[in-house]
């Protein structure tokens, strides 16, 4: 069961059970799509014990117990890296070393 994680990219889920997409996270909201047993779908995010889902063009909101596996994992951002720069020209005039300086 699929429990409080949020992704920040989309991941590939099977539903196991057949699931209706509905528009918000709301059994009485207005239905998207039905969605059968052993479908595809390519999650956004869960929390709240919905999950946010993409299937055949369509997006809403499925219930997480229909869904196999683990909570998807969090996408971390790869860290940058900022270096000294030197050299000639550039947007800054002036002398000095550090970040954002080229030398004149």
């Amino acid at each position: 069961m699929l429990t409080g994680a949020v992704s920040a990219l989309a991941d590939p889920a099977i539903t196991v059970a057949p699931a209706t997409m509905h528009r918000t996270p709301n059994f009485h909201s207005r239905i998207v799509q039905h969605v059968p047993a052993n479908a595809q779908i390519d999650l956004e995010g869960c929390t709240g014990g919905w999950c946010y889902a993409s299937w055949r063009d369509l997006f809403g909101y499925i219930r997480a117990e229909a869904l196999a596996g683990d909570a998807p994992p969090v996408a971390v951002a790869p860290p940058v890296v900022v270096a000294p720069t030197w050299g000639w020209g550039g947007p800054y005039v002036g002398f000095g070393w550090g970040y954002g300086w080229r030398r004149w």
